[in-house]
C-alpha cells in the first residue's frame, strides 16, 4: 500500500457546519468525492518513493469560520483535520493521520467543488515518508450553496397558492352549496346557488418574509410579494375554477443576492358530498426565473404540484363557523442553471391538516383564527439529505362584505415550530362577483 494514500485519507471524509453567528460566511456542508495525486519522498525504504493517486470522500463540517473533520480512505486509514475558511471560500488548516504523519492543507471552495493541496511536514512513523499532493473533489450531497433560498421560496409560493385556494373554496363552496345557515351572508365572490350566475373573481395580495438561520445552510432573508387570483363557478354539485399566480422575490445572502419572478397556473375543482362535506383537488405549475445579482449565474426553477383534500364546513348557533380539511400534496421542484452542476431536483410528499374557527357578527364581519400543519417526507437529493418533519402555522384574520358583490379581508400567518426558518405572511383579500 502506498504510504501517501494513508497521508491523504483525510481527503476522504470531512464535515463542515456553518455557524449563524458568522452571517458573512457561506456554508459548504456536505460530502465531497474525487481523487488526489502527488508524490512520496524521503521514505526509509527508497522503493516507497514515487508518485501516487488515491480516491477520496470528504464529509465537511464548519462552526463559524473553523473547520474540523474526520475521514477514512479506501484502505481503512483515518485522518483528522482542522482549519478555517474565509468569506471568499479560501481554506487553510492542518491534518494528521493514523501513522503520526501531519502537515498543512490549503484550498478553495465553490458551490460544487473543493480544490485542495496538501504538504506533509511530519513523516509517517511506519515508513518515514513525507508527501505532497493536490486534487479536485466534487460535492455529492448536502445543500448546494445558493439553492436553498430558491427551494424555500418555491415551497412558500406553492404553500401560499394552494392554501389560499383551499381557504377560498371553504367559504365559496359553503355558500354555493348552502352549507351556510344564513344565505343572506353569502360573500361577494361566491358563484351563488343559481347555476346561471356569472363567474366570480377573487384575488389575494400577500407579502412573505423568510428568514433562514440554520446551521446547515448559509443564512439568508427572502421577501416575496405575491398575487393569487382566479375565476370560478358552480356547475351542479361541481365547483370549478382556475387561479393565476405572480410573485416577485428578493433574497439577501452574503455573496449570492438574487431576485426572481414567478408565473403560475393552478386549475381546481370541488365536489359536494354532503351538506357539510366536500372533496377538492388542484394541479399546478410555477415557472421561476432567478437572477443572480452578483455573478450572473441565473437559473430557472420549475415547480409541479398536485393536491387533494377532504373538506368540512359547519355553522353553529348562526354565528360560530368551523372549517377543516385534511389532504396530501406532492411537490416536484427542478432547478436548472447555466452552471450545469447546479441542476438538481427535489421531491417531497406532504400530509396536510387545517382547522379554522370563526365568528360571524350581526354586522356581517367575520373574524377567525386557524392552524395549519404540514408533515413532509422529503427524499434525499443533490439539495437535501432525506428528511421527515412537520411544521405548524398559526393564522388570524377577518372578512367583511362591503356589498353583495364585494368582500374585503385580511390575514396574518406565521410558523410556530420550525427552529431555523421564520416564515411570516400578511395578505389582503378581495372577492368580487362580476
Amino acid at each position: 500500500m502506498n504510504n501517501i494514500l494513508k497521508t491523504h485519507c483525510f481527503l476522504f471524509s470531512l464535515f463542515i457546519f456553518s455557524s449563524s453567528s458568522h452571517a458573512a460566511l457561506l456554508n459548504y456542508s456536505g460530502t465531497y468525492e474525487g481523487s488526489i495525486s502527488g508524490s512520496d519522498f524521503s521514505c526509509t525504504n527508497p522503493i516507497d518513493n514515487g508518485p501516487y493517486s488515491i480516491n477520496q470522500v470528504l464529509n465537511l463540517s464548519q462552526s463559524g469560520s473553523t473547520i474540523t473533520g474526520d475521514g477514512i480512505d479506501s484502505d481503512g486509514d483515518t485522518v483528522s483535520l482542522s482549519g478555517s475558511v474565509d468569506e471568499a471560500g479560501h481554506f487553510s488548516g492542518t491534518f494528521s493521520n493514523t501513522f503520526g504523519g501531519s502537515g498543512s492543507v490549503s484550498g478553495s471552495f465553490t458551490t460544487t467543488q473543493f480544490q485542495l493541496s496538501i504538504n506533509q511536514t511530519t513523516a509517517d512513523s511506519d515508513n518515514g515518508c513525507f508527501s505532497n499532493g493536490s486534487g479536485t473533489l466534487n460535492k455529492t450531497s448536502g445543500a448546494l450553496v445558493g439553492t436553498e433560498p430558491q427551494i424555500q421560496q418555491s415551497r412558500q409560493i406553492v404553500r401560499a397558492t394552494n392554501s389560499l385556494i383551499s381557504q377560498h373554496l371553504a367559504t365559496e363552496v359553503a355558500s354555493a352549496f348552502t352549507f351556510m345557515l344564513q344565505p343572506e351572508n353569502t360573500l361577494g365572490a361566491s358563484a351563488d346557488q343559481d347555476n346561471s350566475s356569472p363567474l366570480a373573481f377573487w384575488g389575494t395580495t400577500s407579502i412573505t418574509e423568510i428568514h433562514e438561520d440554520s446551521s446547515n445552510v448559509a443564512s439568508f432573508d427572502t421577501d416575496i410579494y405575491q398575487f393569487v387570483g382566479g375565476f370560478d363557478k358552480q356547475l351542479g354539485k361541481l365547483f370549478v375554477g382556475t387561479a393565476l399566480t405572480y410573485a416577485y422575490g428578493e433574497t439577501e445572502q452574503t455573496g449570492q443576492d438574487s431576485s426572481s419572478q414567478v408565473f403560475g397556473i393552478t386549475p381546481y375543482l370541488a365536489y359536494q358530498l354532503t351538506d357539510f362535506m366536500f372533496v377538492s383537488g388542484l394541479v399546478g405549475y410555477n415557472y421561476t426565473y432567478v437572477r443572480d445579482e452578483n455573478f450572473g449565474n441565473d437559473s430557472d426553477v420549475h415547480d409541479y404540484m398536485i393536491e387533494s383534500n377532504l373538506n368540512f364546513y359547519k355553522t353553529f348557533m348562526d354565528a360560530i363557523i368551523v372549517k377543516s380539511r385534511v389532504g396530501t400534496r406532492f411537490h416536484h421542484t427542478y432547478i436548472g442553471s447555466t452552471d450545469k452542476p447546479l441542476d438538481a431536483t427535489t421531491d417531497e410528499l406532504m400530509w396536510l391538516g387545517d382547522l379554522e374557527l370563526g365568528y360571524h357578527f350581526q354586522n356581517k364581519l367575520t373574524t377567525y383564527v386557524g392552524t395549519y400543519y404540514e408533515y413532509f417526507d422529503r427524499e434525499s437529493s443533490a439539495n437535501h439529505f432525506k428528511e421527515h418533519d412537520g411544521i405548524l402555522y398559526m393564522r388570524g384574520g377577518f372578512d367583511y362584505p362591503i356589498s353583495d358583490k364585494l368582500t374585503l379581508g385580511g390575514k396574518v400567518q406565521a410558523d410556530l415550530t420550525d427552529e431555523d426558518t421564520d416564515i411570516i405572511t400578511g395578505s389582503v383579500n378581495l372577492r368580487l362577483a362580476i
